[in-house]
């Protein structure tokens, strides 16, 4: 179905990574010199000298305190109203608030604004096609922006901190972005509606992961002659197309069918469809469409103006990244991942830790050797330390290579032996010989940890101390919840390690026990396979502790967990309700003198209400 050329057109650009590969076959149909790149944004823009930020900066705080804009809803005139919205519509896209926290929250109360106005039909039916671009485009880039901010942020961040604020703005964004699906569907910008506009929209969308929607827009847009054409071009293909394959809307010839039934009278294809295509076909096992798809986009780069490169590099990037991650021929794969590493390529593919943890959950299908999945996973970490990368993202990419190890690791050595234990010693000095061992890595191998011996889970721990760690709340919650699946701890080890995790809070200045540390104690306790030792003794600190929850809000929310939880609530409410109650626990819980750590609320008062009606 694919256009194919002869060989001998293939002859001008055959770098390096095409060979060792597959010989001289022929290709997809190439792009000429001018290829149609479309309205293609450049979705995460750095916009530093695209206004003044001095500007910015008054702009935004007038945004966020003027009452003129804040009643820019209610204004009595539709030409106010419309300019309104153009003018916070201009400056919001002209923003990066990534490094800025002073203008993270104003630019999100910005777009809150935004969103409102749109919904009123004094703007709605008068914004142009522009306006409905850059306010689509807006929302796609804010979702990225907002999804860095919370991975950039601390790791060890509490889960109970009330003023989530990406959280908050996820909803917000997600609500925004389906309000705006609704609209297009429903006909109402369907006069101005683009490609462009489209496009955007499909990438907001997918970022959240909303395939069925993505599909339905999709569907519905193709389905209505007015638009169908829109809906058919080449760069909105290239996003719906593999969430159609991946939702098994299509099968693969019928992808290859809707991709030659819109190109066949082309005279180009566009360079993103072509990398669409090539990730479909080896996500397929059709890997000789994949290579001729990259072959033709290498020909694409070597033709096009310096000015589209960067463009074409992306797409090459993307769908060198999906040899890697989705090639379950490992030798393939390995090929295009040592090409990373080695640094060997003519661009430039910056390795994404979801990539490699499906390329070692691949391995561990096709049965690879231990060795070819420990090399994957130490060539990584070599290559991501030797990164000149923001510190943050490189944590979190850490976080998700060293986790989808670990699993790995576990399922391949699933019980203590001698060989196990070796190799387990070996994967930790070969990670302390590249970076130095820290939190994040230790509590990456404690949480994955099954083999429920109590040894070598204390020396585990004690690489804490020997590496000298810095350490924050999470790793002693790591610690207590995984202490749970230990048959060989008691309960007077239990509450010690209780103890310095209490010990901890109130040296890192809380005043309250956190919701999280709670959950582990539960988890080490009540909610383990060893209930029955347990029980009484979890009841028991929960009595003595009771009051040092953060607030009321704190305290329903514990409560709420144990509501429908019918074998558990008969037991835990008893300390609501029970004036004094006496638990069948010989552990003597004492509170020790904290500096900081303190009792906040009254527990029982709380609670009561909530556990009185469902007390059988």
């Amino acid at each position: 179905m694919f256009r194919l050329l002869a060989s001998n057109t293939q002859s001008g650009f055959r770098p390096v990574i095409l060979r060792k590969v597959r010989g001289n076959t022929s290709s997809l149909k190439l792009s000429g010199t001018s290829v149609d790149f479309d309205k293609t944004p450049i979705q995460f823009r750095n916009n530093s000298t695209a206004a003044p930020m001095g500007k910015v900066d008054r702009f935004f705080t007038k945004a966020s305190a003027d009452p003129l804009l804040k009643d820019a809803l209610s204004s009595s005139g539709n030409s106010a109203k419309l300019n309104r919205f153009e003018e916070l519509l201009v400056t919001a896209n002209q923003v990066n608030p990534l490094h800025n926290n002073s203008l993270h929250k104003q630019y999100f109360e910005t777009i809150k604004y935004l969103f409102n106005m749109i919904k009123d039909d004094a703007v709605k039916d008068y914004v142009s096609r522009n306006n409905v671009f850059q306010y689509a485009n807006l929302l796609n880039n804010s979702v990225y922006q907002n999804r860095t901010s919370r991975l950039s942020g601390s790791r060890n961040r509490d889960s109970d901190q009330y003023q989530n604020n990406t959280l908050n703005n996820d909803v917000m964004l997600k609500t925004a972005i389906l309000d705006l699906a609704d609209n297009i569907v429903s006909g109402h910008f369907k006069a101005i509606l683009d490609a462009p506009t489209l496009r955007v929209l499909l990438l907001a969308m997918f970022q959240f992961k909303m395939y069925p929607e993505m599909i339905s827009l999709w569907e519905a847009g193709v389905n209505d002659d007015e638009v169908s054409a829109i809906y058919l071009k080449q760069t909105i293909l290239s996003v719906i197309l593999p969430v159609t394959y991946d939702e098994k809307r299509f099968d693969y010839e019928q992808v290859l069918q809707i991709y030659e039934l819109n190109t066949k009278d082309t005279p180009t294809v566009n360079f993103e469809l072509l990398g669409t295509m090539g990730k479909i076909a080896i996500r397929a096992g059709d890997y000789t469409r994949g290579l001729d798809c990259l072959e033709t986009l290498l020909h694409v780069y070597e033709l096009n103006a310096k000015a589209n490169r960067k463009l074409v590099l992306r797409s090459l990037s993307e769908l060198h990244l999906t040899f890697i991650g989705s090639c379950k021929d490992i030798n393939i794969a390995r090929h295009f991942f040592d090409k990373v590493v080695e640094g060997d390529l003519p661009y430039q593919v910056l390795l994404k830790a979801p990539h490699v943890q499906s390329l070692l959950e691949n391995c561990v299908e096709v049965d690879e050797p231990v060795d070819t999945i420990l090399y994957f996973w130490k060539a990584t970490v070599g290559h991501y330390n030797a990164e000149q990368s923001d510190k943050s993202n490189l944590n979190s990419r850490y976080a998700i290579l060293n986790n989808s190890f670990f699993s790995v690791f576990f399922r391949l050595y699933p019980h203590l032996t001698q060989e196990s234990y070796a190799k387990l010693k070996e994967v930790i000095a070969i990670y302390a010989t590249i970076k130095p061992i820290d939190e994040f890595f230790l509590n990456t191998v404690i949480s994955n940890y099954t083999w429920n011996d109590k040894v070598v889970f204390e020396q585990l721990i004690e690489n804490y101390s020997i590496h000298n760690v810095a350490r924050s709340p999470v790793s002693y919650r790591v610690i207590l919840k995984k202490i749970g699946d230990i048959q060989e701890f008691d309960n007077a080890e239990i509450l010690a390690r209780w103890n310095e995790s209490l010990a901890h809070l109130d040296a890192s200045n809380y005043t309250y026990i956190p919701i999280a540390d709670w959950a582990a104690l539960r988890d080490a306790t009540i909610m383990s396979p060893f209930r029955d030792q347990r029980e009484q003794f979890y009841l028991k600190v929960l009595d003595a502790y009771k009051n040092y929850h953060q607030d009321e809000r704190a305290c329903l929310r514990f409560a709420k967990y144990w509501l429908n939880r019918s074998d558990y609530i008969e037991q835990v409410s008893r300390v609501s309700l029970e004036e004094k109650p006496q638990f069948n626990s010989d552990m003597e819980v004492t509170i020790p003198s904290f500096r900081k750590l303190r009792q906040n609320v009254d527990y029982k008062k709380v609670t009561q209400p909530m556990f009185r009606p469902r007390r059988t």
